[in-house]
């Protein structure tokens, strides 16, 4: 088998011919081809797919000279090899998000049987008590957008885009594949999944976890752990002590209580720069005509994506992150008396809106240098904007009023998607100078980039600040933390962004464990007990 790249055309059913073209061979040498993947390349005023193809032609090595063919790689995920030491006690994840989804998977697959341990509800009853919030303002703080079953990536565009080139990358999209997800993940560019999509997805691969021999405790809170000799020996779930040498940490970037517990018990970690910001929304009908122009109608195309990025004059970085085409501004507070928001796409992204976290990079410049300062500033600032707002309504200001410095008096032909209701502020209160010089400077670059980003009625809505955690607890080569036996992982741990980078990482928590310990035969306990 061989990979050919760069294989153009406008159609799906026009790849044959192109890649038969390209090769410049005839048409009985090729036996046979699949699409790997597909992406679209609209730089020269027309739009192209551009796919990279795997195929078998009866003589491979005529064109593996030529500059777009490679031999084929091997993909398929190999586990490692189980390691020799006693494991007295099954693996614990604690924290069901992408993270934790794939470390209990693989641990389960190898024969493992995790005991898998989630602070919020299953997803079933989650999205229930998520509902609740979302039209009557009750939130549940042990149960929400940001904790229950398949964490915060649950409620969200669903994107599984990542620039990582581990092989382990394929592993998740199959799995999320057999799991229910559409085969497209498997070949588009930008792939998504959606929430209403995930929620299914997530229950089918706890089945499999526990088919498995897995374990699930839900609404169960990591609350303490004890050591011996600097190794992990007990953790306590709820109000009970169990037993337990080894534990992957994969509890999100939102249970700060965890995190000080653990500092409080030893656990390493450290100040980590991270991003706050705004969600910008627009209509999404405009965001197809200002990115696709003539093709803005084109059903291949829509909804439109964007992707911007600016350096201010005091040298912040300023990004769009995780743009939700066709979706929602969504309530994603997870205490009390915090307002915080965020964005979610449905599978079909038909919504009438279009929406991005507009986030502004802050470190110790900004906070401070203290292990919590940052985590400080963030909840600080989402004590201050529910106070501004008043409950959970959202902060919200049109973008051009907020360049102005005026608090915004009526809409435009934008509405707002948030379901709690509105309160108008000027957000130039509610953030640092250094934050809006940064976001002031960048929505004037936008609007002169991309004519309307700032004029055509959109809105900011605040605050955004939970795109990534504040601080990183600190792993060595083995992903062990300074205490054996706790394995730190995913977002919240600060080693990745977003649900592919996070699943990887899962993935490689739970090989670690896989290759210093054989398994831990429970199966055979039973049987004897």
């Amino acid at each position: 088998m061989i990979r050919v790249f760069q294989v153009k055309c406008a159609y799906e059913n026009e790849v044959e011919a192109q890649l038969i073209k390209k090769l410049h061979i005839k048409k009985e040498d090729l036996l046979g081809y699949t699409i790997h993947r597909r992406s679209v390349d609209a730089r020269h005023q027309k739009v192209l797919f551009s796919y990279v193809i795997d195929c078998s032609l009866k003589n491979e090595k005529k064109v593996l000279k030529h500059k777009d063919v490679q031999p084929c790689p091997d993909e398929t995920y190999h586990f490692v090899s189980s390691g020799t030491r006693i494991m007295n006690t099954r693996p614990v994840v604690v924290g069901f998000g992408p993270a934790g989804m794939f470390a209990s998977l693989i641990l389960a697959e190898a024969g493992y049987q995790p005991i898998v341990v989630e602070r919020g509800s299953m997803v079933s009853l989650r999205k229930e008590k998520v509902d609740t919030f979302w039209q009557t303002g009750k939130l549940d703080p042990e149960c929400n957008v940001q904790f229950g079953e398949g964490g915060a990536g649950a409620f969200s565009d669903g994107k599984l885009t990542t620039r990582s080139k581990d092989s382990r990358a394929r592993k998740v999209l199959e799995e999320l594949v057999e799991f229910g997800a559409k085969e497209d993940i498997l070949i588009d560019a930008h792939p998504h999944i959606g929430t209403d999509a995930f929620l299914k997805i997530i229950e089918n691969c706890r089945k499999k976890i526990i088919d498995l021999g897995g374990t699930f405790y839900f609404d169960t809170c990591l609350k303490d752990i004890k050591t011996k000799q600097n190794k992990l020996a007990e953790i306590k779930i709820n109000d009970t002590w169990i037993p337990c040498e080894n534990m992957i940490l994969t509890i999100g970037h939102s249970a700060t209580d965890t995190i000080r517990m653990l500092h409080q018990n030893g656990v390493m970690m450290e100040n980590k720069p991270y991003a706050i910001g705004v969600r910008i929304e627009h209509k999404q009908e405009y965001i197809n005509r200002a990115m696709l122009k003539d093709y803005a109608t084109d059903p291949r195309l829509i909804p439109a994506r964007y992707q911007l990025t600016h350096t201010a004059s005091n040298n912040k970085g300023v990004y769009t992150f995780c743009m939700c085409p066709g979706g929602y501004v969504i309530p994603s507070s997870s205490s009390k008396e915090k307002l915080v928001v965020n964005g979610m796409s449905y599978a079909s992204r038909s919504g009438e809106n279009a929406n991005s976290a507009l986030l502004v990079q802050v470190n110790e410049e900004d906070y401070g240098n203290e292990l919590f300062a940052g985590l400080q500033y963030q909840e600080d600032l989402e004590i201050k904007a529910y106070h501004m707002a008043g409950d959970y309504k959202v902060c919200l200001q049109l973008a051009k009023d907020y360049l102005e410095n005026k608090v915004s008096v009526r809409l435009d032909d934008v509405k707002p998607t948030y379901a709690l209701g509105y309160q108008f502020v000027d957000l130039n209160e509610l953030f640092d100078p250094a934050i809006n010089q940064a976001l002031h400077e960048a929505l004037i670059a936008f609007e002169k980039r991309v004519p309307g980003f700032v004029s055509e009625g959109a809105l900011l809505s605040a605050v955004e600040s939970r795109s990534s955690s504040s601080v990183r607890i600190i792993r060595d080569h083995d992903l062990q933390s300074n205490i054996q036996g706790i394995y730190p992982g995913g977002e919240g741990a600060g080693y990745a962004g977003g649900i592919m980078t996070s699943a990887i990482d899962g993935i490689k928590c739970a090989e670690s464990i896989i290759c210093q310990y054989q398994k831990h035969d429970t199966m055979k306990q039973k049987t004897e007990g």
